[in-house]
């Protein structure tokens, strides 16, 4: 009796590794991300202003890449003993669609698709988590809330320039500015 009992103790063992190596397996990234960006300057692009003779500057997805990773990078450590290790984002009008690398409780690797909106919220662009899938399957909410971040551009801006408007095109991000603000 006590064999058997044993028995079924050391099989229940093998069975809960076995399914914990297989999620593991079915959970981690499937290709290596980082959260290096470059620092852009709007200012910079005074040059686009001049040829295109309009008052705006465009933000191609690249910029934008390179800002909300930059973002990401600060914002790393998430509730639930989540970590942002990685992303790779594509822009959509006004909305981010983000391949990520997470490492939950810094053991184990995860690689998800997370769904960001993007607002212009003078004098902030804000950019809200939507959701979160793993493979084909939903994380509730609960589990992955990631607080909304605010990017200042006016930082970004000479000091006699203002912002008048956002406009989130296909893959660009369009701020046209006024002067003297």
């Amino acid at each position: 009796m006590l064999k058997k009992i044993l028995l079924i103790i050391v099989a229940l063992a093998v069975i809960a590794v076995v399914m914990l190596v297989i999620v593991i397996q079915y959970v981690k990234p499937t290709e290596s991300l980082d959260l290096h960006y470059k620092e852009i300057s709007i200012s910079s692009k005074v040059a686009d202003i001049i040829l295109s003779r309009k008052l705006e500057v465009r933000l191609t997805e690249d910029d934008v890449n390179n800002l909300v990773k930059k973002q990401l990078a600060d914002h790393s450590v998430l509730p639930n003993d989540f970590r942002m290790e990685g992303a790779k984002l594509n822009l959509q009008g006004s909305t981010i669609e983000a391949d990520v690398n997470l490492r939950w409780q810094d053991k184990v690797p995860i690689g998800a698709h997370t769904t960001f909106t993007l607002a212009w919220e003078p004098p902030n662009l804000v950019i809200q988590h939507v959701n979160t899938q793993i493979r084909n399957w939903q994380l509730p909410s609960a589990w992955l809330q990631v607080a909304p971040v605010e990017i200042p551009l006016q930082s970004f801006l000479p000091k006699l320039i203002g912002i008048k408007n956002i406009v989130f095109e296909n893959k660009d991000i369009v701020i046209q500015l006024k002067a003297f603000q």
